[in-house]
C-alpha cells in the first residue's frame, strides 16, 4: 500500500522540536508519510526563517507534485507576512495545482489565500508541532 505523502512546512513561528517529533510520529502511525521541508529547522527571531525563506518553502511544496497535501507545522505569527511573496511567486511561476492545505490559527491567512487565489481545498486541523496533535 502506498502511503500518502504530506508536505510539512513552517510558514509562521519557530517549531518546538520535541512536540514536532511526537506529532510526526503520530502522522506516520496513521499511515501517512510526512516529508518535512528543510526550512522547518530555520530560525529568524521568533519565526521559522525569514519571510522570504518561509514563502519559498511553502511555494516549493505547493508546486511539488509529490504532495497532494501541504500541512502547516504550527501557527503562531507570520503567515500573513508571506502573502506578498506568494503573490509574486504566483505571478512569476503560475498557480500551483489544486491541493489540500491543513492547519489553523495563523495558517488561516494562508488557507484563505490558497482557497481564493489558487482554488485549493482547506481544512482546519491540529498541526504536527502542537501539543494537541502530539498528545491525542
Amino acid at each position: 500500500m502506498t502511503k500518502i505523502r504530506i508536505g510539512v512546512v513552517a510558514p509562521s513561528s519557530k517549531i518546538p522540536q520535541a512536540e514536532f517529533r511526537l506529532g510526526l510520529n503520530q502522522i506516520r502511525e496513521a499511515g501517512m508519510l510526512p516529508v518535512v521541508h528543510p526550512q522547518c529547522k530555520k530560525s529568524d527571531r521568533f519565526f521559522a526563517g525569514t519571510d522570504e525563506e518561509r514563502a519559498l518553502a511553502f511555494f516549493d511544496y505547493a508546486v511539488d507534485p509529490r504532495f497532494p497535501v501541504v500541512w502547516c507545522a504550527r501557527g503562531g505569527y507570520g503567515a500573513a507576512r508571506i502573502l506578498p511573496y506568494l503573490e509574486n511567486l504566483t505571478a512569476e511561476r503560475g498557480v500551483p495545482e489544486r491541493k489540500l492545505l491543513l492547519g489553523y490559527s495563523d495558517a488561516t491567512a494562508l488557507m484563505e489565500y490558497t482557497r481564493n487565489r489558487w482554488g485549493w481545498a482547506t481544512l482546519h486541523s491540529p498541526m504536527p508541532a502542537m501539543l494537541t496533535l502530539a498528545s491525542s
